[in-house]
Formats: C-alpha cells, sequence, structure tokens
C-alpha cells in the first residue's frame, strides 16, 4: 500500500514540476495539417461532348444530379436581362406538360427539380431519382415559352428593377462591376427598364438556342448510383441531344485606373452608405500566388477575425461588418473589400481601408496572424471533404482550369508552405492602394466636403454609372 503511495505522489510531483515549465504566454506549436486522401470521381463523355462524374455514396437512398453548361461570361447588349428571363421561363411548362402538370410530376415524387440560364438540378429519393433526372432533362431540351409566362416574367422583372432603385445595396452590386469593368463588358453590363422592356419572346428563343446545349456541359451525379447506371440514364435523357457549340469568350484585360480615385453615386433616401475599395486581379487558380493570396485576403477582411472587422467594427463602430474578396479563375477577376458605413464617418471609414491595405502592403503579418489564416483553411478542407459532392467540384475546376491532377491532394501542403514574406509579396500585387477605386453610393451631401480633404479625384456617377456633369 505504502509502495502504491509513494509512486502516486511521484507521479503528481512530476506533473507539478513539468506544468510550471509551460510558458503560458506563448502558443503551442501548431500540429501538422490534416492529412488529405480522397477518390477521384469516375467520369466518362457522352457522344456529344458532355463530361459526366460520379461519386457514389451509398449511405442514404438518396442521389443529386447537377447539369452546368460553362459558357463563360455572355454578353446581352441591349438585351440585357434576357437570359435571366429564358432561365426562368424553362421552368414554365414543356412541350409535354403545362407549368402544372410538370409541378405535379415533382411534387408526387418529392423530388427537387431547379433549372436556369445555365444548367439545372434534380434530387430524389433513389427509386424516384431516375423520373426526377428526366423531369430536368425535359425541362432543358423541351421548353414550351407560353406567351403568358413571358409576360408575366418580363413584368416581374420590371418590377424587381423598379423596387431595388431606392435601395443603396443593390444599386451598389450593380454599379462596381459597371464602374470597374466598363458597361459594355459582359462581366460590367447590367439590365435596365429599357433593355428588358426590348426583350420579346423571339429574343428569348434565341437566347435559349444559343446558349441551353450540351456543348461544354458537366453533369455530377453525387449518392446512391453507380456508374453504369448513372451511364445508362444520362445516355436516356440527353444521349441524342445537339445544340449549338460553344466557345469560352476571349476577353481583353482592362486597365486600372492610372491613380487612385473616387466614385462616388448619390442616393439621397440612403441611411448608410455602400463603400467598396476594388482593382481588378489576373488570377488564374493555376498561378504560384493563388494559395498566398487566400491567406493574405483571410488576413485582410475574411471574417469577424481579420483586420478590417476589428479596425471598422470594433475599434471605430463604422459598421455591423467589413469584409474583403479576391476573385480568381480563367477570367479577369476583382478585389474588393467592403462595408455598409454610417453616413457621416464615411470619409473616416475610407481612411481607415486604405490604412489597413497600406499595413497588408507594407509590414511582413505576424506568425500568429499566419498560422490563425492557416488552421482555418487546414479544418474548413479538411471538414468540407465529408461532403461527397466536393471532390466531383474538384475533378470538374481541374478540367475547366487545366490544373495538375494533384492540384487538391496538395492544397494544403501549399496553404501550409506560404511564409509572411509570401503574404507581403502578393497584397503589394493584388490589394491596391495608388491604382484603386473607392467606390461609394449613398447620401453624398453627407460626406462629399469630407471625401474631397483626401487629395483624390472625386467623380460623379448616376445610378446607370453615366458620369454626373456637375458644371
Amino acid at each position: 500500500m505504502n509502495k502504491l503511495y509513494i509512486i502516486a505522489l511521484t507521479g503528481l510531483l512530476v506533473q507539478s514540476v513539468s506544468a510550471q515549465k509551460l510558458d503560458r504566454s506563448k502558443l503551442p506549436k501548431p500540429g501538422p495539417a490534416p492529412a488529405v486522401a480522397f477518390s477521384d470521381p469516375v467520369s466518362f463523355k457522352l457522344p456529344n461532348g458532355i463530361t459526366v462524374f460520379v461519386v457514389e455514396n451509398h449511405k442514404l437512398p438518396k442521389v443529386t444530379a447537377s447539369f452546368i453548361i460553362d459558357a463563360g461570361p455572355r454578353t446581352e447588349g441591349a438585351k440585357a436581362g434576357v437570359l435571366d428571363i429564358m432561365g426562368s421561363m424553362l421552368g414554365e411548362g414543356t412541350a409535354t406538360q403545362t407549368k402544372v402538370q410538370f409541378d405535379e410530376a415533382v411534387d408526387q415524387i418529392g423530388a427537387n427539380v431547379r433549372v436556369s440560364s445555365s444548367g439545372g438540378s434534380a434530387t430524389a429519393l433513389t427509386r424516384y431519382f431516375e423520373p426526377a433526372f428526366l423531369l430536368m432533362a425535359d425541362a432543358l431540351r423541351n421548353p414550351e415559352f407560353p406567351q403568358a409566362s413571358f409576360e408575366k416574367l418580363k413584368s416581374q422583372a420590371l418590377t424587381g428593377i423598379k423596387s431595388n432603385a431606392r435601395n443603396p445595396s443593390a444599386i451598389s452590386k450593380r454599379i462596381v462591376p459597371a464602374l470597374s469593368y466598363g458597361v459594355s463588358h459582359p462581366m460590367g453590363e447590367f439590365a435596365t427598364e429599357k433593355t428588358v422592356t426590348s426583350i420579346t419572346l423571339d429574343d428569348v428563343k434565341m437566347a435559349y438556342q444559343n446558349n441551353i446545349t450540351p456543348s461544354r456541359g458537366f453533369i455530377t451525379f453525387v449518392g446512391d448510383i453507380k456508374p453504369d447506371a448513372a451511364k445508362v440514364l444520362t445516355m436516356k435523357a440527353f444521349g441524342n441531344w445537339k445544340g449549338t457549340q460553344l466557345t469560352l469568350p476571349k476577353l481583353a484585360l482592362v486597365s486600372k485606373p492610372s491613380k487612385t480615385e473616387i466614385d462616388v453615386v448619390d442616393m439621397p433616401n440612403a441611411v448608410q452608405s455602400e463603400i467598396t475599395v476594388t482593382n481588378l486581379v489576373d488570377l488564374p487558380l493555376s498561378s504560384p500566388d493563388y494559395h498566398a493570396v487566400l491567406l493574405a485576403n483571410q488576413i485582410l477582411g475574411g471574417g469577424a477575425d481579420a483586420k478590417l472587422f476589428r479596425n471598422l467594427r470594433e475599434k471605430h463602430g463604422f459598421t455591423y461588418g467589413a469584409y474583403s474578396s479576391t476573385g480568381s479563375g480563367r477570367f479577369q477577376a476583382a478585389f474588393t473589400a467592403n462595408a455598409a458605413v454610417r453616413n457621416e464617418k464615411v470619409d473616416s471609414a475610407v481612411v481607415e481601408f486604405l490604412h489597413e491595405i497600406k499595413i497588408m502592403r507594407t509590414e511582413k503579418v505576424s506568425e500568429q496572424l499566419l498560422q490563425s489564416a492557416k488552421n482555418l483553411y487546414n479544418g474548413s478542407f479538411a471538414l468540407g471533404l465529408e461532403d461527397p459532392a466536393r471532390t466531383a467540384g474538384f475533378a470538374r475546376n481541374i478540367v475547366l482550369n487545366n490544373l495538375p491532377k494533384d492540384f487538391y491532394l496538395n492544397y494544403l501542403k501549399k496553404i501550409n508552405a506560404v511564409t509572411a514574406e509570401d503574404v507581403l509579396r502578393v497584397s503589394q500585387k493584388y490589394f491596391g492602394l495608388d491604382d484603386t477605386r473607392i467606390i461609394i453610393v449613398g447620401k453624398k451631401d453627407v460626406y462629399l466636403t469630407g471625401l474631397s480633404k483626401l487629395g483624390y479625384q472625386v467623380n460623379l456617377f448616376d445610378t446607370y454609372a453615366v458620369p454626373v456633369n456637375t458644371k
């Protein structure tokens, strides 16, 4: 008994000494990144060019399929808004079923079927999945385009435009890309009352012929289905489908402003102003900068723990939240930092936005901040792999972006290899400071005088991105 007591006492003393040696003022060293392992989906091509991915998951008797048409940015010009109306028209009945009959057929099997101008999806229990998938195919391949439905949807589109005319957030969402890319660019154009009013049913039918096609199509199956069964079903639904051959548009890069400017859109009814600091970036997923940019953006404005949020909300109380994002992909995208701010604090908020961006461009981030961002990506990436649809998305991204096959297998390895020097370098390259746009939508009479004192050129635009002559 005494022997056991001595052993127990010795153990307690050892633990006490070890605890005394711990330096609790320092964060513990991070553990290794999660090991990533997943299987590639089965893939095959239909004779008409549709690429199919199948991810088996038999835990539940349920299947989801999605069909995506990779058309890239599409220019609508004087008929801006026609693609949205066309996409909605696909759900208004087919050549063999009215809208009511179609919706009843979906409801009877407890399915979820959606179609749009970029594809469609179908989800159902395994025993009802085939009819659900065939309903999606019918809507995409054989739309009826009834005149009454067209008039209804066109009226709804016009009502939506009118209702957003006094909404600063909605105006900002169309003004920011319009000023960044230009209103004639497919990424910058937007629907207006004039363009939607001019749309006819024949325009909708033409848009369908030019855009809904098996060309550059991708179908993904996820769930309780075997690859052989998926192949039989896709051949039955889409095997003999023919359509317009699509090619990705080749878009010239849009230049940045020669020096930073402030672009103001007056909204006299606005209680808050929408501030967006933005510049265009060219960041394909294959870029060696890609993973470093992800971490740099996370540190700057990726969430409630990031610099912008801590500054503009927690320190100054200008806004409920301030965030940033950095686009990437095959086409020119945008870096944006944005917040909805009290009108009387707009000029002060602009100063703080630029201050935080300048710090990212001139000072190395701490190892603690960098590691926290890495930990977030390590955890979220590993957690995301629990969704079987994720691996199908990986496979599609690899094809679309011409990435190496091990791109996602090495994803966390590359995230964890990023250094503070890398973050500084990409911040200087992608987060604009001297050649950026500061776009503000709000009640200009409250803040225009303060903005004018910041030393930047101030330009006025109306809600359609047309310059306002102040003379």
